[in-house]
């Protein structure tokens, strides 16, 4: 407190010398209009600021302070509760008169557009000629006499005879066929023979590149023996294991399922020869191989695949990867 009386002391003393208001009236006493002036200013001012005082003192106004304090609100009552049920029934019971409304007046709208259409057709269909009696009991007899149906015990065949009087009355004879073609026309039809299975033939591997064809070994044996019965049936007997099936397929299945891991391949009917292979994981991979990239009996969409892979090794210079696969047209 004493250094800061000290520092008002020094700008005091050293200081600029401001006017004051008092050295203003002392200023303006030598002039006495502009005192005058001023002190008129100096006295409807504090009037004002009197009367303004006066009056904020008269018209407070207090404002009403609100409870700011988080409360929770009350549980509503049982007819609260009624009311708000009675109020959705009342919703959803109009909003179901509205809705049956809607499906009456589409139910009105379909039927009047059925009735509009059926009285459209009714225009549009001309009038059938009228025929008295007598003409229509003799185009009954002479379509009788026209389509001459034999009756027997094993069926009959319809022949129609064509003449310009039908063409003539198409239109009366088009509804008078109805009562004349309600018996039932019995076509025989010939049974399908079932195909008998070939006996076993060694597929062609000629066209098959030399290595490949070291690597195929003929079975000593028919893979399979075509078993003709007394009834007519065939019956597939398995050379390789003492089992029988009613159709070549069903060998086909099994001879890839049990004879495929001895190196028994069941499209060609040979044997691949792998003398350095152990494992059976190894068998299967070379018998994968066997089937994707060189069995003259593959498949067409394996041999498609096959070309597809060539074609591709060829585009980019792995001519002797590209050889691994067998194509019969490339050789």
């Amino acid at each position: 407190m004493h250094g800061f009386s000290a520092n008002m002391e020094h700008a005091e003393a050293y200081g600029p010398n401001l006017p004051t208001f008092a050295d203003l009236k002392n200023h303006l006493r030598k002039e006495p209009l502009y005192f005058q002036v001023l002190e008129g200013y100096l006295r409807n001012t504090a009037k004002l600021i009197e009367e303004l005082r006066a009056k904020l003192d008269n018209e407070t106004i207090e404002v009403p302070r609100a409870d700011l304090r988080i409360c929770p609100s009350p549980p509503p009552s049982r007819e609260q509760i009624e009311m708000f049920h009675q109020f959705m029934e009342i919703q959803r019971d109009l909003e179901r008169e509205a809705e049956n409304e809607d499906q009456i007046a589409l139910h009105l709208l379909e039927q009047q557009q059925r009735a509009l259409e059926l009285q459209q057709q009714q225009e549009e269909e001309p009038v059938p000629a009228l025929v008295d009696a007598q003409e229509s009991s003799e185009e009954v007899e002479e379509m009788a006499e026209e389509w001459q149906v034999p009756h027997d015990e094993e069926g009959c065949d319809a022949a129609p005879r064509t003449s310009a009087g039908i063409l003539e009355r198409s239109e009366v004879e088009s509804i008078r066929e109805i009562a004349l073609r309600s018996r039932t026309i019995r076509i025989p039809q010939r049974k399908a023979r079932p195909v008998v299975p070939e006996a076993f033939h060694a597929p062609v591997v000629e066209g098959l590149p030399a290595r490949y064809q070291q690597l195929l070994v003929r079975p000593p044996i028919d893979p399979y023996v075509v078993i003709r019965n007394a009834d007519g049936s065939t019956t597939i007997e398995c050379g390789i294991c003492p089992k029988e099936f009613g159709t070549l397929k069903g060998w086909r299945i099994h001879a890839s399922k049990v004879h495929r891991q001895n190196g028994f391949c069941q499209k060609c009917g040979h044997f691949v020869d792998m003398p350095h292979v152990r494992s059976d994981d190894e068998i299967t991979a070379t018998m994968e191989l066997h089937a994707l990239e060189w069995c003259p009996k593959a498949t067409k969409a394996v041999m498609n695949d096959r070309a597809i892979k060539r074609r591709r090794l060829e585009l980019v210079g792995r001519n002797e990867e590209a050889m691994h696969y067998y194509i019969p047209s490339a050789q």
